[in-house]
């Protein structure tokens, strides 16, 4: 018959052990919270980062729009051939309307055009290690004429083309009916009664990876 020693003893020694399978227990459980935790805090940057790209992108769109709708199309250049876009077109817009002569005052040339950014020039080669290569600036030039030139950059990581698409191979890669259209894709038709605007912008997301983000509109011409 176990002693009161042992018997205590025996009580003790089944405490400890206890205690050592309900800390391990309890270490088990803050792991897989904290995973589970990180997982959705970083799913949830990985969100904030696709939104933010999303409203760069519709910005950029909503922005080139705005100043081609008062464009004349009379101003536009020859229209891009059947089945291209241009990442750059010349525009005048409507400054007024002389009544004696009964025609439409136009203001200054400007210009919408994508260039290469000045941190990754355009070399088929990653410069600035932000995962994206050659992508580019879409700027604003407010007079075509003056010296030196007036410019606003509407946006930057603007993709070499646009998304889906596969440079210089002389294909329709993302099935919109362009070849090998660029980052900022603007077509319209002869004319200038509508232009097509799409755009294409990228970065480094949350994970590591590289996030795209295209937005494209048809703009009416009011004149």
């Amino acid at each position: 018959m176990p002693s009161p020693l042992n018997a205590h003893r025996a009580r003790r020694g089944a405490t400890l052990l206890e205690v050592v399978i309900a800390t391990g227990c309890l270490t088990l459980l803050l792991g897989a919270i904290g995973a589970v935790a990180q997982r959705g805090r970083s799913a949830a940057e990985a969100g904030v980062s696709a939104a933010a790209l999303s409203a760069r992108a519709q910005r950029l769109v909503d922005r080139i729009a705005s100043e081609l709708m008062n464009a004349t199309a009379e101003s536009l250049p020859l229209a891009p051939a059947v089945g291209r876009a241009t990442v750059q077109v010349d525009f005048r817009t409507v400054e007024g309307f002389d009544v004696v002569q009964g025609e439409i005052e136009e203001g200054v040339q400007r210009r919408i055009a994508r260039v290469p950014s000045p941190e990754d020039p355009n070399d088929g080669i990653d410069n600035d290690g932000d995962g994206l290569v050659d992508e580019g600036q879409v700027v604003l030039v407010l007079d075509t004429a003056s010296t030196p030139s007036r410019e606003l950059v509407l946006a930057s990581d603007v993709t070499e083309v646009l998304e889906g698409e596969v440079a210089g191979n002389n294909v329709d890669d993302n099935g919109n009916g362009l070849i090998d259209e660029g980052g900022l894709s603007l077509q319209w038709r002869s004319g200038g009664t509508s232009v097509a605007i799409g755009a294409t912008v990228g970065a480094r997301g949350a994970g590591g990876g590289v996030l795209l983000r295209t937005v494209s509109t048809i703009v009416h011409l009011r004149n």
